[in-house]
Parts: C-alpha cells; structure tokens; sequence
C-alpha cells in the first residue's frame, strides 16, 4: 500500500508528517519504506539520521523523482507493507506519478486562507487521478476565530478531512532532529496521542482497501 504526502503549499509540514506517520506505522507492526520524491531531500537526511543510531536501519529508504519514480516503488515494494512518499511543494509531473501510484494521498493544511486557497489546485489534481483522499489539519492552533472559520469552509466544500487535528507542537520537530519520530522521543505526549489517533484512521483505510482488493 502507498501512501502519498501531497500539498501545493509549501511549508504545510508535508515531510514532518511522512517522518511521522512512517514511525507511527512501524510502531503498529507494519514493515515501512520510505520514498523521498523532493529534490529538497529532507526525508532523506531524516532517515539518514535515524540509521546512524542503528545497527541496521528498520524503516527501508529510497530516493528518487521523476522516471525513476517507478522503480524506486518496486524496490520498496519488495521491503515494505506500506510506502510513504514525500513530495516537494508544487504540481508537476513528479507529483502527479506520486499520486497517480498512491493507495492513499494525505494532504496536510493549515487552517489559514491563504493554506486553503493554495490547496484547491491538489485537491483538484488529486480530484482529476480519482485518488483516495484525506486532508490532515495541521498545526492547528488552540483557539482562533479564523481557523474555526476555515473549519466551516472545510465542512462546506466537501473536502475529505480527518477527524484527528495535529496540533502546533514542538515535540513533532524536535523528534526529526536524531531521526525519530514523537511515539519514540515523546510517547506520552498529546503530539503522540494526536499522532496515534490519526494513523488508526489512516490505517483502518489502507485495511479496507486491501481487504476490497482481495
């Protein structure tokens, strides 16, 4: 099963949430690869670190964009349960086989109008492949008139959007710095309580679908 992380708009925590939802996963008793498809390379230099402080590493990595793209999953594929790609913040044709090869695109978004605006054209290139789709509220603040707004917004357009906010936490960062993620640096923390509840229901789909497909 592939997941995508997929957002037009940069800065949305695209790669922070493809570190984390990878870990999380690893912890629910899925073998994880890792997919870094952003020329940035942070993924990278994430899983870097995180097989430094192994003796071997447990979540297998690739990187590589464009035609490469394709072969870089078959090699994961042999590795993994569950791909995790990371994308760059634009919509190319390196995003779009990212998508177009996903089981799952998860798409983060922070409740700004300017993060909603600069999200419609995923949501439509996601809309356009018939992908499965789930928006992730990122980031989101503890109380602000403007975000419950945007929530509204959210509610009205349609847009599919998981139940679980991740909320603006520092321990979501300073877990990426050594290559680990919150359940391992932070395991009683609300980051990992949101983290948790998130991956079930990114979970639950990736068995619903697998469990059509059979």
């Amino acid at each position: 099963m592939i997941i995508t992380v997929a957002q037009r708009k940069g800065g949305a925590g695209k790669t922070t949430l493809a570190c984390q939802l990878s870990v999380a996963l690893l912890k629910n008793g899925f073998r994880v690869a890792t997919l870094d498809a952003d020329d940035q390379g942070s993924l990278t230099r994430w899983a870097g670190l995180r097989q430094a402080r192994l003796d071997k590493p447990d979540i297998y990595h690739e990187k590589g964009a464009g035609f490469a793209l394709p072969s870089c999953i078959r090699r994961a594929r042999k590795n993994a349960d569950v791909i995790v790609i990371d994308t760059p913040p634009t919509i190319d044709k390196n995003v779009t086989r990212a998508i177009s090869a996903a089981d799952l695109v998860v798409a983060p978004l922070q409740l700004s109008p300017l993060d909603l605006d600069a999200s419609l054209p995923t949501a439509k290139l996601i809309g356009s492949l018939k992908k499965k789709t789930l928006f992730v509220i990122n980031r989101a603040p503890p109380r602000a008139r403007v975000a419950d707004l945007i929530r509204a917004k959210l509610k009205e357009s349609g847009l599919p959007v998981a139940s679980t906010e991740l909320g603006n936490r520092a321990a979501f960062a300073e877990s990426l710095a050594s290559g680990r993620g919150v359940h391992e640096t932070a395991p009683s923390s609300l980051a990992t309580q949101e983290l948790t509840a998130l991956t079930a229901e990114i979970a639950g789909q990736l068995v619903s679908k697998r469990k059509r497909a059979a």
